[in-house]
């Protein structure tokens, strides 16, 4: 991966588009989001904002246009790959693994952010850095409590929590959240809010 252009923008769309059969969704979308900065869409439902993040994550392909990451163009590649290179998302529906722990869910992430993969031949209880973030995150998250209860029996918003948490343990240069603190009370939108930034 060639270095990225000091100042330049981390994440660039040039003239994207999307169609579904003949139904065109996205049109010519362009965006520049430099290192550091946040940036809200926003739009009625239906009109496009959750296609636009699952053209960015490699969910759909663009129909047409540019999307790089770093310089480096990622419109194709599969959602991992890109995750891989440093983006990192959210979903507007929850996408937990529900019958695994909390602690599972997040270690998943962790283990990515480190180049592990799940086997059978290595248990998770030697991957000493891993654990130790995955405490941390359980930590910051505040769910250090329901650490081994399974993800699907959390409460809504703790469960988006856990989402965002899972999000942010790749590490990623660039994270797209798709409405982060739906069903959050004030006071956890708030303490969402704190734990992004």
């Amino acid at each position: 991966m060639s270095p990225q252009t000091p100042g330049g923008p981390v994440l660039v769309l040039r003239n994207v588009h999307k169609s579904f059969g003949a139904t065109a969704i996205i049109h010519g979308v362009n965006l520049e989001v430099k290192r550091g900065q946040r940036h809200g869409l926003i739009g009625p439902n239906g009109a496009g904002k959750s296609t636009l993040f699952n053209l960015i994550s490699g969910h759909y392909v663009p129909s047409a246009g540019q999307i790089l990451l770093n310089d480096q163009p990622i419109a194709g590649l599969t959602p991992h790959a890109i995750n891989r290179r440093g983006l990192s998302r959210s979903f507007q529906i929850t996408n937990l693994f529900p019958r695994m722990s909390v602690a599972e869910n997040l270690r998943i992430s962790v283990m990515g952010r480190y180049g592990h993969r799940f086997t059978l031949f290595r248990p998770v209880r030697r991957l000493a850095r891993v654990n130790a973030d995955v405490d941390e995150y359980l930590e910051k998250l505040r769910l250090t409590r329901r650490r081994d209860d399974p993800a699907g029996s959390l409460a809504y918003s703790e469960q988006r929590t856990l989402e965002i948490g899972m999000a942010l343990a790749t590490n990623p240069e660039v994270l797209l959240l798709d409405e982060p603190t739906g069903g959050m009370s004030r006071e956890e939108s708030a303490y969402t809010v704190a734990l992004i930034r």
